[in-house]
């Protein structure tokens, strides 16, 4: 007998796991209503029990109704399983049809007496036999259609996804190799002799390159690139983006670009404002872009009239090129970027596509297409925008190869993005819209946290049989040499949270592993792009062994690099197969970290949940100093006298960092980052987790140029240690 209700078996087949164990030991059951808002958003309506039973149904039945599986996995080099395919009793005989990506076809014949069974199931009143249909081979790396006769002139239609056996590794890291590189925050980048506009931008990247280069660092790491919100320049987080397909046009510099020299009168009018915002400490992002945009507004139009239309030069046939290779994701993008401006020139709320005009609200509808064809121009001028970007960013990725860098740029791939945006605008067909991506309560955090961002649905992206997913990660391995999946455990679960609920509502809900890594698996490949999965926080049980088994790396952070007694690890202990580094984005930089420059900010904005943690954290803070100071005393990095109290003097701080980047060198990690912001010794945080406006998040800009810091003697003792063991070039390299 089943016990289970029929709301407990709908959620479990839609992978709604049924509770949790939270930080603090206890388990957490997850109640009906959240398994009801969860169920419909991912299009099974629960809302009273017919509703339930009739989702059920609908669920257990689709294997039988479609005939076949919406998508198909094989690994290459492994047995390819066999496909289960629905035949009404009748059949007798059959016919599959391949079409490969490559255009080939392959087809065969079958007796389904010759097939193995291994169900059967009475769909309106028809008996229906499952059956197991060998897959067709030989097979290429690819997305393929497998169409296959049912019998009776009906056929069934399904994805067949082949990917190679694990994530792509470059040859000097599949052979042992180490490399070092150095990881920044784009929009902080300060170019020499002032060049800018208030924001770091692509032709930075590639000074920043050539500096990483000429130091022997073999990869630049980046914040994430993604597209934000053109008219709500405001809203600067790049983990919470308009798109993660398009690039963020603020960063292009106007100046390299050829239709520059025919705006400079213009240029000249804003040099005051922009040598203003170039010379501030924090990025002000309304006046970056006031200043790039009324630029490349005036570049487009020259673009516009000497570039397309009658005239064929080579200018616009490589636009043309490129909006065509973009295709539908660039088209959408740009029509949505329209069509917001449009809508929050009426009222600030309509820039929310929910609160659009019902006909606009899809981007395949008759009105959006209207609207495209009478704003051409406004759409054009998207596009032109993310033309001069890519191939701005594809320009510092070339400098990288030139230089011989192993991996090059190193991009940052965000976990998902907001309702709200373009992106979720255009693939509301594959997102779970009405929930919020975040993660469960822990001593911080008591209440949990939502991020606001949208996940994907993990039915609907196997009926479109992870096109979705591909094309993110192709977006972001884009130029790249390297790319690191933020929260990778979205690839076996996502804790969800129900739109206006406390983040303490929320639940994990299972996602498709096995396609999820295949297709991550096909896309490195096909890009010569290394994965670092981003394995921070609560893991699940084996979840490491499989990345290491599917070629991604992991992510380790010295500060969390911890035995079980809350010492440091020491450096042998630190896995291989790994990216190393002393911190990130979301941690105070060593010194502010030394310092307690986060722990300040913390107090002063009452960010802690109760009074008496804060004086727990500084007291866990001092702990730590001391725990430090005796893994470096002990592998003779430091003097046993190095202070562990107090603000540090530029001199010892600049001792702490090199003895730090120094015992993360000897760990066995093939990769190792340092950052901008401990080279230079900067204390304060990029970002504080847990505020929004409160604190300059995402704004803030190193005080020194790449020029004068990659020249640094603390940068070039740093560099040295990293490079004797870490070389940047290896004989035999792969350059592709």
């Amino acid at each position: 007998m089943n016990d289970l209700s029929d709301l407990d078996r709908l959620s479990a087949l839609a992978g709604i796991e049924s509770g949790w164990w939270d930080f603090f030991g206890q388990w957490r059951h997850v109640p009906d209503e959240t398994k009801r808002h969860f169920l419909k958003s991912m299009g099974l309506p629960a809302d009273t029990p017919e509703a339930v039973r009739s989702s059920l149904m609908r669920l257990e039945e689709r294997p039988w109704r479609r005939g076949a599986p919406a998508t198909h996995i094989v690994r290459l080099g492994q047995d390819a399983p066999p496909i289960p395919i629905a035949f009404p009793e009748s059949t007798q005989h059959g016919r599959w049809r391949l079409l490969e990506e490559s255009g080939n076809i392959l087809t065969g014949e079958f007796k389904t007496s010759d097939l193995p069974q291994t169900g059967e199931c009475w769909i309106d009143g028809k008996r229906l036999v499952m059956r197991l249909l060998p897959c067709p081979e030989p097979l290429e790396f690819g997305y393929h259609r497998l169409s296959v006769e049912l019998g009776r002139g009906e056929a069934t239609e399904t994805s067949l996804i082949v990917a190679p056996t694990m994530a792509y590794v470059p040859d000097p890291l599949m052979n042992g190799g180490r490399i070092w590189g150095v990881s920044t925050q784009l929009y902080g980048l300060r170019r020499s002799q002032a060049r800018g506009y208030g924001i770091g931008d692509f032709s930075a990247l590639g000074e920043m390159v050539e500096a990483v280069a000429q130091l022997g660092g073999g990869l630049v790491g980046l914040n994430p690139l993604h597209a934000r919100f053109h008219c709500q320049p405001d809203r600067i987080s790049p983990y919470s983006p308009s798109s993660r397909l398009l690039l963020d046009a603020i960063y292009i510099d106007p100046e390299v670009e050829p239709e520059f020299a025919h705006v400079k009168p213009m240029a000249k009018a804003l040099e005051d404002r922009r040598l203003a915002a170039e010379a501030a400490e924090l990025v002000d992002y309304p006046e970056a872009a006031l200043l790039k945009f009324t630029l490349l507004e005036a570049m487009y139009a020259y673009f516009r009239e000497h570039h397309l239309g009658a005239h064929h030069t080579s200018r616009s046939k490589a636009f043309h090129a490129f909006v065509k290779e973009q295709g539908a994701a660039l088209e959408n993008f740009a029509r949505f970027q329209a069509l917001q401006e449009h809508f929050q020139k009426q009222a600030d709320e309509m820039a929310w596509w929910r609160r659009w005009p019902e006909s606009f609200r899809s981007p395949d509808s008759p009105d959006v297409a209207h609207f495209a064809m009478e704003n051409a121009e406004r759409i054009q001028f998207f596009q032109y925008l993310e033309f001069l970007a890519d191939g701005q960013l594809g320009r510092a990725a070339a400098k990288a190869r030139q230089t011989g860098m192993v991996v090059g740029l190193y991009r940052d791939l965000g976990v998902g993005i907001p309702g709200d945006s373009g992106e979720a605008w255009s693939l509301q067909n594959a997102l779970a819209l009405g929930i919020g991506v975040g993660a469960p309560p822990d001593p911080l955090n008591l209440k949990g946290q939502d991020w606001g961002l949208s996940p994907f649905n993990p039915l609907a992206l196997d009926e479109l049989g992870y096109a979705p997913f591909a094309s993110v990660l192709r977006a972001n391995m884009r130029h790249a040499g390297a790319m690191r999946l933020d929260h990778a455990m979205s690839l076996i679960r996502l804790y969800w949270v129900p739109e206006g609920n406390e983040a303490d509502q929320g639940a994990y809900v299972r996602m498709p592993a096995d396609a999820l890594f295949a297709v991550l698996a096909l896309e490195s490949q096909r890009a010569h792009c290394l994965v670092i999965g981003e394995d921070l926080g609560t893991v699940p049980d084996g979840f490491r062994e499989r990345m290491k088994a599917e070629g991604l790396f992991a992510y380790r952070l010295l500060p969390f690099e911890r035995r079980h007694d809350g010492q440091f690890k020491r450096p042998w202990e630190i896995d291989s197969q790994a990216l190393t580094t002393p911190g990130t984005h979301d941690l105070a930089p060593l010194i502010g970290w030394w310092n307690g420059r986060d722990l300040d900010w913390r107090e002063r904005l009452n960010l802690y949940p109760r009074p008496e943690v804060a004086g727990h954290e500084r007291h866990a803070r001092s702990e730590d100093r001391h725990r430090l100071i005796g893994a470096l005393v002990e592998r003779g990095e430091l003097d046993p006298l190095f202070p562990a109290d107090g603000t540090l003097t530029p001199s010892q701080a600049g001792r702490l960092s090199l003895s730090v980047h120094r015992y993360l060198n000897d760990a066995p990690t093939q990769i190792m980052m340092a950052q901008v912001e401990d080279l230079i010794l900067q204390e304060e945080p990029m970002n504080l987790p847990g505020t929004v406006a409160e604190h300059p998040n995402w704004r803030r800009r190193y005080a020194r140029s790449i020029d004068d810091w990659s020249m640094d003697g603390l940068v070039q003792t740093i560099a040295r240690h990293l490079s004797h063991d870490r070389p940047s070039v290896f004989p035999g390299k792969n350059d592709d």
